[in-house]
Parts: C-alpha cells; sequence; structure tokens
C-alpha cells in the first residue's frame, strides 16, 4: 500500500494562524489622527473666530484739554477686538458723549472711557478760567502740562522804577512776591514766536486780581517740584 506524504517547505509560514493584532492597532491610530485634526480644526475656528469679533468704540480723534467740551469733530471710530478689563463707549453711544466735557486730558487715538467724562463743566464750582499769553522766559521751559498744579507769580510793572536804599536792597528784596495756585486746563502756542497760551483754573476769589495781573503783563507760572 502507498502511503501519500505532503511536506511543508521549510521556513513557510502556517496557513492556520491570524495575526490580527497590527491591523487593531493601525485602526486605531488612524482614529486618533482623525480626532487630532477636527480637535485642531475646532481650535482654529474658535481662535479665528474670536480674532474676527471686532467692534466699533469711540476714540479721541484730537487733543482735548482738561475741562474741554467735546465735539463731534473730537471723536472717531476705532475698531477693536474685545478685550478683559476696558470699557470702551460703543461708537452707537457717541450721542451721550458729545457735549460732555473731559474730566482729563485726552490724548489722540487712544479708546474713550465713561470715566473720562463729565457733566459737570470745568471749571469747579467756585472756580474760574483765566487766559494768559505767556513768553518763554515767563513759564518753565518743559514739564508744564495739562492737569499740573502751578504758581502764578505776581512780577513788578516792567516800566516800574524801583530805587535802593542805602544799603543797595529794594522793597522788592524784602517782601516775598504775591502768588495764586492755580491748575492748568490746557495750553497752545501763539500766533506769535515764543507766546504760550494758556488757560488756568483759579479760584473766584482770585480770578479778577489774576486777570487784572494778566492783562498787565505781571504774570510769571512757577512750577514746583513733587
Amino acid at each position: 500500500m502507498t502511503v501519500s506524504t505532503t511536506t511543508r517547505p521549510a521556513g513557510a509560514p502556517s496557513l492556520g494562524v491570524v495575526k490580527s493584532a497590527p491591523r487593531r492597532r493601525s485602526v486605531m491610530q488612524g482614529a486618533l489622527a482623525v480626532l487630532l485634526i477636527i480637535a485642531g480644526a475646532l481650535t482654529a475656528g474658535y481662535v479665528a473666530q474670536r480674532m474676527g469679533s471686532t467692534h466699533d468704540f469711540l476714540g479721541v480723534a484730537r487733543e482735548v484739554g482738561k475741562g474741554g467740551k467735546i465735539s463731534a469733530e473730537d471723536l472717531m471710530i476705532i475698531r477693536v477686538n474685545d478685550a478683559i478689563g476696558l470699557k470702551p463707549i460703543p461708537s452707537s453711544r457717541a450721542g451721550s458723549v458729545i457735549g460732555k466735557h473731559a474730566v482729563m486730558a485726552l490724548v489722540p487715538g487712544t479708546l474713550l472711557t465713561m470715566d473720562q467724562v463729565t457733566e459737570i463743566p470745568i471749571p469747579a464750582p467756585g472756580h474760574q478760567l483765566i487766559g494768559l499769553g505767556l513768553e518763554e522766559d515767563q513759564m518753565p521751559s518743559s514739564r508744564l502740562d495739562v492737569g499740573v498744579n502751578v504758581l502764578l507769580v505776581v512780577v513788578p510793572p516792567k516800566n516800574q522804577v524801583i530805587l535802593p536804599d542805602k544799603e543797595g536792597a529794594t522793597a522788592a528784596d524784602l517782601v516775598p512776591p504775591r502768588t495764586f495756585n492755580a491748575t492748568v486746563i490746557d495750553l497752545k502756542p501763539g500766533t506769535k514766536q515764543g507766546l504760550m497760551l494758556i488757560n488756568v483754573e483759579v479760584t473766584t476769589a482770585d480770578a479778577p486780581t489774576v486777570a487784572a495781573l494778566a492783562s498787565d503783563d505781571r504774570i510769571v507760572i512757577a512750577l514746583a517740584g513733587n
């Protein structure tokens, strides 16, 4: 009797074993990659939406001094993103700002907030505004700015002749000059070279005297250090 046998070549893989583990790993890696792509797309969309969420707010178009009345020409529209901690005024509320007064000096190009405007006119009650036209030698050459407190120093008339006493001293040397406290509200160059036009706030009691002295060119501004 003849016995037939089949011999499997050495090294040939067994046909009865199914290796499924690598395939499962490949499916899981593919699913993870898809989830990462979706998450990245959602994040990018959220960031783009936040960056594109801009609104129109009121900004300062030109300088307004402290106490100045705000007009439509002083305002402009600035489109910016929402920012935590900032409370700018929406452009739709421009009507509620026009006609009010600046609490502080308003700088062009900045956003406007309700803390910077008031319905109370400046000067404050019990105070008045006095306009001064001063030459360069009647005020500090630097650091004079809107909002600073200054001393208005009264000087003798320019045409007054003061004779010294026997020791060479004059009355002006012995008596301290009269001064008035004031606050600079706004300032701008005059039409004449070296002339500065300055509005100062003084008390109502001092206003007539300061105005009379200013018209006689007898006011000099002194700026004290902190």
